[in-house]
């Protein structure tokens, strides 16, 4: 009985090791292929300025272009679909949902749509948000939920920049629920809990037969 044991737990050893090696052999070589390979689509992913007819204002929004996209502004204004980031809503948020002990905050919706983005809101308004997290309603969104301590260090020109290259994306209607400040930590010594992999927008309502 002992020996058949033995037999069978070295048969189930090697099956093991055997499958583990056959997964690292199909999976992508991440060590032999380029890195534009994995880093291609989301750096092709910010709609580009052909459109601008003024030279001068495509020069300024293709600075604010570059800014978002080293700033790396889609990991959290994201739109997760069912296989990751869906990039035809780039910067349509509702990627990442912040649960603090200053409430609860979903990452906005940063196109210029007119119910449901930025189209309503100044740019002084837009401006002061990233200078010091002071919302138009007057809440200070915490620094942990949106680096806005990192943004403050950025010239007038580049928060300029930013603006203008916002007002240029293609409005995506997506709706993103209003931040919510009843203290919302549920695991205890918690500093905030940051939840993903879904669209945490709002979902659309269902019509009335």
């Amino acid at each position: 009985m002992k020996t058949f044991l033995k037999w069978t737990a070295g048969i189930v050893l090697v099956l093991a090791v055997a499958g583990f090696l056959s997964f690292l052999y199909f999976i992508p070589p991440f060590l032999t292929a380029a890195p534009e390979t994995f880093s291609g689509p989301m750096m092709t992913a910010p709609p580009g300025l052909s459109g601008i007819a003024d030279p001068a204002e495509r020069a300024i929004a293709d600075r604010g272009r570059y800014i978002v996209m080293r700033n790396g502004c889609i990991g959290c204004h994201a739109t997760n679909g069912s296989q990751g980031p869906d990039l035809t809503k780039y910067l349509a948020g509702g990627g990442l949902k912040f649960q603090t002990p200053k409430g609860t905050f979903v990452s906005r919706n940063l196109t210029p749509d007119n119910d449901t983005g930025l189209a309503k809101r100044t740019d002084d308004e837009l401006k002061r948000v990233l200078r010091s997290g002071v919302f138009p309603d007057g809440h200070v969104v915490p620094y942990t939920v949106m680096p806005w301590a990192d943004l403050s260090n950025w010239t007038e020109e580049d928060r300029h920049a930013v603006v203008v290259y916002l007002r240029h994306l293609p409005a995506v209607r997506h709706q993103i629920p209003d931040p919510d400040a009843t203290p919302s930590i549920t695991r205890p010594g918690a500093v905030e809990q940051a939840y993903g992999g879904k669209d945490y927008g709002v979902a659309p309502a269902v019509p009335v037969e």
